[in-house]
């Protein structure tokens, strides 16, 4: 865990990850303030390549956040061995009943969203905290629940998502979901296993870097019709992977009046001719 830094040593990193705007500003004004260096993304996916890229000393996750959750993020950080020991902080206005439903959620901290003026030095609080010791005790790692409780319409957005990811988990064909720039974010066991490599090493990975030189420019022009997109599109392509054919199925999946993701399909491959 993080030792004090010293005069003469670079500032502590900290990485913020959420979708609300004013509280990226917000919190990254007051940790800059307070001596910080401050990197912000703007959902999971952006948080977990900004985290492989700056290896930022402290990282704070909100928990429901568009593409990739906290939580998952907080897994694939912790898969990889260079930031597996990164100090993670958990940002969510979920009470702490709702923290079930995230079991991949393996934060060293837990800090509730409230007034900002408080809320910001609850987080600061819970960083000093983790530069002290190795893991702090729970209570000194759970700061600002006292008041929470649990809120029905967010425990049933929490079920239906997890419901989705289980489904497509569980499909046997293979199944991607990518951002409109066509960046893998979701992999099921059978993608993984056509494009032979582990969910981790395809989270952040664009699309277009597994098929055939040939085949990327055509998948780049149709993911930038799909970004376009506002009413839901679907195509079939084939694609060479390696020495096979692969049928892929892509669909622009349109979130109020705009591309927010495309699903792909990734049919059984064949033999090349």
């Amino acid at each position: 865990m993080k030792k004090p830094q010293h005069a003469s040593q670079p500032p502590t990193s900290v990485l913020i990850a959420d979708n609300d705007l004013l509280i990226l500003e917000v919190v990254g004004d007051f940790l800059r303030a307070s001596g910080f260096q401050v990197s912000v993304a703007h959902d999971g996916l952006e948080a977990v390549e900004l985290c492989r890229k700056e290896r930022p000393d402290f990282v704070i996750l909100d928990v429901v956040m568009p593409k990739i959750d906290g939580a998952r993020a907080c897994w694939l950080i912790r898969q990889d061995p260079t930031l597996r020991n990164t100090p993670i902080i958990a940002f969510s206005s979920l009470s702490p009943q709702d923290f079930r439903n995230f079991p991949e959620l393996s934060a060293d901290a837990y800090v509730a969203k409230g007034p900002m003026p408080i809320t910001c030095e609850h987080i600061l609080q819970a960083i000093r905290n983790l530069e002290k010791e190795e893991r702090p005790p729970v209570d000194s790692g759970v700061v600002g629940y006292k008041d929470v409780r649990p809120r029905r319409m967010i425990q049933e957005m929490l079920d239906e998502r997890r419901h989705y990811a289980s489904v497509l988990r569980a499909l046997g064909a293979g199944v991607l979901e990518l951002d409109p720039n066509g960046r893998i974010f979701m992999a099921n066991p059978g993608a993984c296993r056509i494009l032979k490599a582990k969910e981790i090493h395809l989270v952040g990975e664009p699309l277009t870097s597994f098929v055939s030189v040939q085949d990327r420019k055509t998948l780049q022009d149709l993911f930038a019709e799909f970004a376009g997109a506002t009413e839901p599109q679907q195509c079939r392509l084939d694609v060479r992977l390696g020495d096979t054919t692969v049928p892929l199925r892509l669909c622009a999946i349109i979130d109020g009046s705009a591309c927010g993701s495309i699903l792909v399909i990734v049919e059984s491959p064949t033999l090349a001719v």
